[in-house]
């Protein structure tokens, strides 16, 4: 069984109350957070790297460096408390994977196979917009539907050209158990692209979201715009 990765982190560093020049004893093989990094050049800290066997030997000097159970990584450099507005983002993405797959699955019972086929798709784009998001990659194009960006855009504020409704419906029990599903399918896209927005949006309203970023809000506003036409079209 492969061992677990030795972390040494800033938080652990300060624990230890070293003084300025002190010697800090690692395992061979043990990752440095950025801030750890930061934190020995401040105080002038010197790492001497020990042989493997040191650990198995239970050396006295080894530190204990296993990941704290508050903190997760980022990044196969990065270790971040738990409370990190991207793992929060990862989180919500993956609770809306789980919640698209009810949704398809309650379609696919309810013999409504070009829905349940639709949210497959929807379903994909979630899973692409995830990965994007864990390895720093640009999403790339999509389409939903079949439409593009905006046509999404454009569909979903005209239900009475897209579906023949002469409004924006309000949600209401007697729609069904289906369109409510989609309903709320679609506030979950939304509070979605919101944890998107706090984990990558600037202090500054008027500055770009950092490459490569800039099409994963987008691509969760379109998202929802997709739920909501799969929603009028239930209701026509």
């Amino acid at each position: 069984m492969e061992q677990q990765k030795k972390i040494l982190t800033e938080a652990m560093l300060r624990a230890l109350c070293l003084p300025r020049g002190a010697c800090v004893p690692v395992p061979a093989g043990t990752a440095l957070t950025p801030l750890a990094r930061e934190h020995i050049a401040a105080h002038g800290l010197t790492i001497e790297i020990l042989p493997h066997a040191c650990g198995s030997a239970g050396d006295a000097r080894l530190l204990p460096l296993e990941k704290p159970e508050h903190m997760t990584h980022l990044n196969a450099s990065a270790l971040v408390p738990k409370t990190h507005a991207r793992i929060f983002l990862r989180g919500k993405l993956d609770s809306l994977e789980a919640l698209l797959l009810q949704t398809q699955l309650l379609a696919e019972e309810r013999g409504r196979g070009e829905t349940a086929r639709a949210l497959g798709e929807v379903y994909g784009l979630a899973q692409r917009i995830l990965a994007a998001e864990v390895k720093g990659e640009p999403l790339g194009p999509f389409t939903l539907l079949g439409l593009g960006s905006a046509a999404l855009r454009a569909a979903s504020h005209d239900p009475r050209g897209f579906a023949g409704l002469e409004a924006h419906p309000a949600p209401h029990t007697g729609m069904g158990g289906l369109c409510l599903a989609l309903n709320f399918l679609r506030t979950q896209v939304r509070e979605t692209e919101l944890a998107a927005a706090a984990a990558f949006v600037p202090p500054d309203p008027c500055s770009l979201i950092p490459e490569p970023y800039q099409g994963l809000l987008e691509a969760l506003n379109r998202m929802s715009s997709a739920v909501y036409l799969l929603f009028l079209k239930e209701l026509s």
